[in-house]
């Protein structure tokens, strides 16, 4: 996704805000937000409880999004590949 202007300090507060209202969705596990420096593009990765909360959290975010001026908006929905994952130290099973 695509944030217009700047990232000032005023800018990053309400991304604080933005990630504690996350915290507080339900089914939302955990968050990886994402960055490529020097850019307006931005991007994250979710885990959730489950596709019932997923969907929910999606119809009401992007439209959150919306209202927020981000433009391109993009996603993707992939099912996890526990047995490999595991392997590699996914915290699987682990409590959120």
């Amino acid at each position: 996704m695509r944030v217009a202007g700047p990232m000032t300090e005023e800018a990053a507060a309400g991304m604080k805000q933005l990630a504690e209202s996350i915290a507080q969705q339900p089914g939302v596990i955990w968050k990886i937000w994402t960055h490529e420096s020097g850019t307006d593009r931005f991007g994250s990765t979710y885990l959730f409880s489950d596709l019932e909360a997923l969907e929910t959290y999606k119809e009401m975010h992007m439209k959150r999004l919306e209202a927020f001026g981000v433009t391109e908006i993009t996603d993707y929905i992939f099912d996890i590949m526990e047995d490999l994952s595991v392997i590699n130290k996914a915290p699987i099973g682990a409590p959120s």
